[in-house]
């Protein structure tokens, strides 16, 4: 009877911890599903933040083109708004002179204009390459056209300037056309 005893005894620590395992079980099978759950909520969280990502950055790529675009087309806004008034002196300078006969009146209306529009050139970083009589040619700045000779000044300077040469702020927008003088040899 002690066998059918223990037997009856090992049948029950069994059957206790087949409850117990399956019971440990269960509850895995619960933390799974919930952290199933959970991974599966963050995932739909970060698939909105990269979709509303992506929507912003769409966005700003339409907006910088957009900017850009503008630029392109109305960079030069200011700079024609104060060419427009060295126009409108253009034209009173003529009218000025259609009512008299003197040509000094004319000449002199349209230094104004030019001054004006130096001036203006100027004040959006334009400035006239200094090529004189005498200055050293710089082949950086100036494009020699001719070559002659003089007794006046050395080989390698200019002798006259033939159109003026413009920089843009640090940058060649023209060179300065000149005549340099070269060795009598």
């Amino acid at each position: 009877m002690n066998t059918e005893k223990k037997s009856t005894e090992d049948t029950k620590e069994i059957n206790g911890a087949e409850e117990q395992n399956s019971e440990d079980v269960e509850e895995l099978a619960r933390e799974i599903e919930e952290t199933e759950v959970q991974i599966e909520n963050e995932l739909q969280d970060l698939n909105q933040q990269y979709l509303r990502l992506a929507a912003d950055f769409e966005n700003y790529k339409r907006r910088v083109n957009k900017e850009r675009e503008d630029s392109i087309a109305y960079g030069n806004e200011e700079l024609i708004k104060e060419m427009l008034n060295i126009l409108d002196n253009l034209q009173r300078a003529l009218d000025h002179t259609e009512e008299k006969e003197d040509a000094k009146s004319l000449i002199d209306g349209v230094k104004l204009v030019q001054k004006q529009f130096l001036s203006t050139l100027e004040k959006f970083g334009v400035k006239p390459i200094s090529a004189s009589k005498g200055s050293e040619f710089d082949p950086m700045l100036h494009q020699a056209i001719e070559h002659a000779e003089s007794n006046e000044i050395e080989s390698g300077f200019v002798l006259s300037e033939m159109l003026p040469g413009y920089t843009l702020k640090e940058r060649l927008l023209r060179p300065a056309l000149v005549v340099v003088v070269k060795n009598k040899e």
